[in-house]
């Protein structure tokens, strides 16, 4: 394989749970050495989260496949010490502390920059850098209230929903990873380090771009809307006579093609539904129709005759369909990991190719601590002063 793009870059990762892992994540898959500070004796929070496979925890898992473990206890001074002196031999140093904690600590970006002038130090909070509410703790669904995607997300019926899955965290993860591959990139041409923060309320605010922009020319709220669009339509997901089809049309031709393919050409011509803006303003009239001819057959066969059509459209799979999808495998978009006794798991791969230096997999995660030593003798430690460490607790080792 070739050499990965970021190989010889080293990073050390303070973050914890899922959206600081999810950058250095991305990092390591394009061939970073990322060192994973965790607690002595318990790790990381992120260990604990639910499923697990005897001691993998699912999220944890995905998040720190690739990466080095090691345990140090970063509250007292000589554990302090110990990640200041790793620090001097790495590129980055990234976070995810809630506002204040890492002033606190004693491992603010002053600290860090004295030990290491040019190092990347790298921010990720829940609500930014500055402002009111920068000290507030924050999580993804937490976020997704604040910024407003709750208030889109969902049908209008019963209680707001969030995201099925973690948009903010992992949004902001790959923000995070971006900002510091521009940095290092910045600072092979100027010898300098800096600052990278992103945050899950900045990412919130930029997925909403579309619907602030709604308010701002409509003067109205997007609602919610379910599976259909304020944008386009018709656009979302129908009921055929076994299942669930997903179907999308953003131009006025496509919408031939579908009332066509539906066995109603007229359709196309009715005043009603003729323009985008027109279809939009009627969707549920549009909707009925469109319904009451989709349930009279399964939804492979809709899929089919959309396929000939050239419609946009998909079934709604469940995740063990997802896994045996015939383009996910011709991908290789997952990827087999081994767990040790735990058998292995299916990780997805990074949804990205880069023809000349292509990401990948670097290996499984690691144990608690499994790394500890090496990491210490590579930052100069001795044999009898890293024994010295464990022995006192400061550090833990597997």
């Amino acid at each position: 394989m070739s050499q990965s793009i970021l190989a010889g870059v080293r990073i050390l990762d303070l973050s914890t749970i899922v959206a600081g892992p999810a950058a250095s994540m991305v990092l390591a898959d394009l061939g970073a050495d990322v060192i994973k500070v965790e607690r002595v004796g318990v790790g990381e929070d992120g260990r604990g989260m639910s499923p697990h496979r005897g001691p993998w925890g699912a999220y944890f898992t995905l998040l720190n496949r690739g990466k080095r473990s090691i345990a140090v206890d970063i509250t007292t001074p000589e554990g302090k010490q110990a990640v200041l002196k790793i620090a001097e031999g790495c590129d980055v140093w990234m976070e995810n502390f809630r506002g204040g904690t890492a002033q606190r600590l004693g491992l603010d970006e002053a600290v860090v920059r004295a030990h290491k002038p040019d190092i990347i130090y790298a921010s990720l909070s829940g609500y930014g850098p500055g402002g009111p509410d920068h000290t507030r703790p924050g999580y993804d669904a937490i976020l997704q209230a604040r910024t407003g995607i709750m208030s889109v997300t969902g049908n209008g019926e019963g209680q707001p929903v969030r995201a099925g899955v973690s948009v903010l965290d992992f949004g902001a993860g790959v923000w995070m990873a971006l900002g510091v591959v521009a940095a290092l990139l910045e600072r092979k041409n100027s010898g300098t380090g800096q600052r990278v923060d992103t945050s899950l309320f900045q990412t919130g605010v930029m997925l909403m771009a579309y619907h602030l922009l709604y308010r701002q020319f409509t003067g109205m709220n997007p609602q919610q809307q379910g599976s259909r669009h304020t944008a386009f339509a018709p656009y979302g997901a129908y009921q055929a006579l076994d299942g669930t089809l997903m179907i999308g049309v953003s131009g006025d031709r496509a919408f031939g093609r579908l009332c066509t393919a539906l066995g109603h050409p007229e359709w196309a011509d009715d005043p009603r539904f003729a323009a985008n803006p027109g279809r939009v303003a009627n969707t549920p009239v549009l909707d009925g129709l469109m319904t009451e001819v989709l349930r009279t057959q399964p939804v492979a066969h809709w899929t089919a005759v959309l396929d000939e059509a050239d419609v946009a459209n998909d079934p709604l799979q469940n995740a063990e369909q997802v896994l045996a999808d015939r383009q996910v495998a011709a991908l290789g978009q997952l990827e087999a990991v081994a767990l040790g006794e735990e058998g292995s798991a299916w990780l997805s791969r990074l949804p990205l190719e880069l023809s000349a230096t292509p990401p990948a997999i670097q290996g499984p995660p690691p144990k608690l601590g499994e790394h500890t030593r090496a990491v210490l003798r590579e930052a100069g430690y001795s044999g009898e002063e890293i024994e010295t460490l464990l022995q006192r607790a400061i550090c833990g080792a597997a």
